[in-house]
């Protein structure tokens, strides 16, 4: 076997499954003597010759002929066969004298003599290789063999299946006449995941460099590489360096060959191609002077409109050009987007003329930039603002601007570009450090985020008020998140004394002031007052309807114990940030849509969400949010059971608070691993554990978990044994609940106060709490409250009444996977002399025909709400019937009636 270079056996081939399967059945029937021939076919950079190398890198055991055409010996005759042939000379005596001669005296002179002569000895001397050991034929670029060898290697490919061979060609295009007869399959352009897949595995492209580069490459594997290598060229990895709407530049050797070709165009067919690079919209003014770049190839029509007829072919046609050529194309491009109407675009055009600096268009793309966050995403407004900076002479006005591409390129999920930008912003220091605190605080150490958003507030406060008071807001969150409230606290207050202050008029500005003033007061145990002031967050969030609001809003509103409003802000912020290209609020605005289903029990939904959060929290950047969402999924594998899965994400959220000295993530991974404890009947260590988390200091807890934890606590104590002073918790906990008027918080104390209580002092607080949880939408805690009040009913020898709980706690349990405790539910039907078995359905005839489809929509999982407007009635409608078809059927509960009711009856 002739040598192949080890690398080919690893080069990628992503998304070419079936190629390669129609390579190994190449290979299979070469060693079976069975023998094919397959012809592949495909634009430049398809991946042919990959493709090719690959098969020849597998053939362990075979005779491999490899022959690659040169456009520069086309020329020459038998070029292709001499390459082809030469390991098989030594054959050569065993044919017969007369087609020895002939293939000699061609391959010596390229005297081609008799053509088919030639050809008939060629498949002869191949014949006779191939009846001594396994032979496969690789021949690369066919469409560029000389004629003669084109002839003989067409001939011989014909024959050689029957000799028992197998051969692959590859080629630019089919070729009928030369290869009839052989199977031909054409390499098809790549999925754009599948270009992303290649590109991954290209050092110094960001995320989002690499997707700009994949959807450039339209498809094309090898397009998409050089592609890859102009833009690490270029300026490390940033693809934005050409005017927007130019391609991205490109270098290898594809590339080059079709700069070659360019060049040798008269030069009215390169001014007009140019055009079409530059702007394939509005193109150029006369689509005749690119006839002669239709015959080289270059330009092919698509929808009635000329466009370049490969991705490396635009790159070349652009960035090979004389830069007064691209300046006077861009001058005739914009006259015509002009003239459309289309002035964004002219505005582009008009940049891309401009020799140097020029402060009226860059002051007209910075504008531009504005209104593009809004209306056509922050990638591209990022690149607008770096646009305006490359036009600014200014030194602070430039630094400010690459600031501001930066701040774009960070809200769009790109952190590397971002990164790359914010250092052109030294001339601006402030306004560069306030950004890279904000980038600090969601994916590095929070405090220090906190020590630079402070410093750099005291040195812009008096010339800068809006900057300095959205510093303030940023310094909180950074303080809050690590844990540190003493720290949160002052930084709300420093920041209310700005309140009515010149520059701090803003409605965003007003939002935060009062988003602060209410956590902080709730924080501070003055609940009624901050959930009023949140609970005016919410209301002016929803209003204003962006997405950095929205979060503002879900967060207010799972402060204040409203998450139906929660999940439904949430959702709206995500959807909003992703039309607008705001990516990197996207995982933030799902980590409170995941907190607002976990507290509903809504475990599936809660998990989708944190899956989605973390893989977008990750893209873009923000290991701090991907550590929130990180324990929120150990929070459900607790409730689930998975210890292993739970241990995981526990131990990474606890990795990432270790290391960035954040308290949330810290503080949500010990409770799910306490929680994993409590469900497994490790009472002892889940009481120590929650003991321990109330006490978290800053980095390792955090205010909200301390407060919505207190409920296990509590249980873990009391089913533990272990003296755990409580009362201060759950005085808190009442306080909170009391303040929101949310049902399943003041269900959750009456609880407590159940587990709390001596004997049969309990039953009454389990009672109302079972009464409480009617009314709100956690069949989760309503599921886990009976289960308490079924073991407390058997302890003090109720057995019948705890069954009646039991029963209902186990068929809830196990519908929401809650396994460890339906495991815990049916000990106790044990215990209190029970079975498992399915409970008596329920004649619903008893019911009204309103009552009947009330009942039906609540027991398939609607809320009062959800089930009010597909009935069109109104939500205190809805729970007067609900009161009444509990009356009727004797349930006490929206748990209880679907264990009788079935939503098909």
């Amino acid at each position: 076997m002739t040598s192949v270079t080890p690398l080919t056996r690893t080069t990628p081939m992503h998304g070419r499954h079936h190629e390669l399967l129609l390579v190994r059945h190449l290979l299979r029937a070469a060693r079976s003597g069975d023998g094919a021939a397959l012809l592949a076919t495909g634009s430049p950079g398809t991946g042919r010759t990959t493709l090719l190398e690959r098969a020849a890198a597998d053939a362990d055991g075979l005779t491999v002929l490899r022959t690659r055409a040169a456009p520069a010996e086309r020329h020459l005759p038998a070029a292709g066969l001499n390459q082809l042939l030469h390991p098989l000379l030594h054959h050569l005596p065993r044919l017969p004298a007369r087609p020895r001669a002939t293939l000699v005296r061609a391959l010596d002179s390229g005297d081609p003599g008799q053509a088919g002569s030639v050809a008939a000895a060629v498949h002869g001397l191949l014949a006779a290789a191939a009846a001594r050991t396994p032979l496969f034929v690789c021949v690369d670029d066919f469409h560029l063999l000389d004629p003669l060898s084109m002839e003989a290697v067409a001939f011989a490919a014909r024959r050689l299946p029957a000799d028992g061979a197998a051969a692959l060609l590859t080629s630019l295009h089919e070729h009928p006449d030369h290869l009839a007869g052989v199977p031909v399959h054409a390499l098809r352009p790549l999925s754009h995941t599948d270009l992303l897949r290649t590109l991954e595995e290209t050092p110094g492209l960001s995320g989002t460099a690499r997707n700009d580069l994949a959807r450039a490459a339209q498809g094309n594997p090898g397009a998409a590489l050089e592609l890859a290598a102009g833009a690490r060229a270029a300026e490390a990895g940033d693809v934005h360096t050409a005017p927007l709407w130019a391609p991205p530049p490109a270098e290898g050797e594809r590339t080059e060959a079709y700069a070659e070709t360019i060049a040798r165009l008269p030069a009215p067919a390169r001014r007009a191609l140019l055009e079409t690079a530059a702007d394939p919209v509005h193109g150029p003014g006369s689509t005749d002077a690119l006839t002669p770049a239709r015959r080289a190839g270059l330009v092919t029509d698509e929808h009635g409109r000329p466009v370049p007829a490969h991705p490396l072919a635009r790159a070349a046609a652009y960035h090979r050009a004389d830069p007064e050529d691209r300046r006077s194309a861009h001058r005739s491009l914009a006259a015509r987007a002009h003239a459309s109407g289309d002035l964004d675009t002219a505005l582009l055009h008009r940049a891309a003329t401009a020799p140097g600096p020029d402060e009226g268009i860059a002051a007209e793309l910075a504008a531009s930039a504005l209104r593009a966050a809004r209306t056509r995403g922050h990638a591209h407004s990022s690149v607008l603002h770096q646009q305006a900076a490359a036009l600014t002479s200014d030194p602070f006005t430039r630094a400010v601007r690459s600031v501001e591409a930066a701040r774009a390129a960070w809200t769009s999920g790109d952190p590397e570009r971002a990164h790359r930008l914010l250092d052109r912003g030294h001339a601006a220091p402030e306004h560069a450090d306030l950004l890279r605190a904000e980038m600090e605080l969601r994916s590095g150490v929070a405090i220090d985020a906190f020590h630079l958003l402070d410093a750099t507030v005291t040195r812009i406060a008096d010339r800068d008020p809006q900057a300095a008071l959205q510093g303030l807001f940023h310094a909180g969150e950074a303080s809050c998140l690590s844990g540190d409230h003493a720290r949160f606290f002052a930084t709300a207050e420093r920041a209310g004394r700005w309140r009515g202050g010149e520059g701090v008029r803003h409605p965003r500005d007003l939002l935060h002031l009062d988003y602060m003033a209410g956590k902080a007061a709730l924080f501070r145990g003055r609940h009624r007052e901050g959930v009023a002031t949140l609970r005016g967050v919410l209301d002016r969030a929803d209003a204003a309807g962006d997405p950095q609001s929205l979060v503002l809003g879900a967060i207010a509103g799972l402060l204040c114990g409203d998450q139906q409003r929660t999940r439904s802000l949430a959702t709206r912020a995500a959807t909003r940030a992703r039309s607008t290209g705001a990516l990197a609020l996207v995982p933030q605005a799902l980590e409170f849509r995941t907190y607002a289903e976990l507290w509903s029990g809504r475990l599936a939904q809660a998990e989708a969400t944190a899956v989605d959060g973390l893989a977008m929290a990750t893209a873009s950047g923000q290991r701090n949010c991907a550590g929130h969402h990180r324990g929120a999924l150990a929070l459900v594998a607790a409730v689930r059971g998975e210890e292993d899965v739970c241990r995981t994400h526990a131990g990474s959220a606890l990795a990432v608070a270790a290391e960035n000295d954040v308290g949330l993530p810290a503080g949500l991974a010990a409770w799910a691993l306490c929680l994993l404890d409590l469900g497994a009947g490790r009472t002892a260590e889940a009481a120590l554990g929650l003991r321990a988390l109330a006490h978290a200091g800053p980095g390792r807890g955090h205010a909200a978990v301390r407060l919505l934890m207190t409920p296990h606590l509590v249980e873990a104590a009391v089913r533990g044994g272990v003296p755990v002073r409580v009362d201060a918790g759950l005085a808190t906990f009442e306080a909170w609940a009391g303040a929101t008027g949310d049902a399943t918080a003041h269900a959750l104390v009456m609880r407590c106060r159940g587990l709390l209580a001596p004997g049969r002092e309990a039953d009454a607080w389990f009672e109302r709490a079972l009464e409480l949880h009617a009314s709100g939408y956690c069949d989760l805690d309503e599921a886990r409250t009976r289960l308490l009040y079924g073991g407390h009913l058997r302890r003090t020898r109720r057995p019948g009444r705890a069954r009646e709980h039991l029963y209902t706690a186990l068929s809830s349990l196990e519908h929401l996977g809650a396994v460890p405790w339906a495991r815990q539910a049916a000990e106790e039907l044990r215990a209190a002399r029970g079975t498992t078995g399915p409970s008596p359905a329920v004649d619903l005839d008893r019911l009204s025909p309103q009552q009947a489809r009330v009942a039906r929509h609540v027991v398939s999982g609607a809320t009062n709400r959800e089930v009010a407007a597909r009935l069109h009635l109104s939500p205190r409608t809805v729970d007067h019937h609900l009161r009444n078809i509990y009356a009727e059927l004797g349930v006490r509960s929206r748990v209880e009636l679907a264990r009788l009711v079935s939503p098909a009856d």
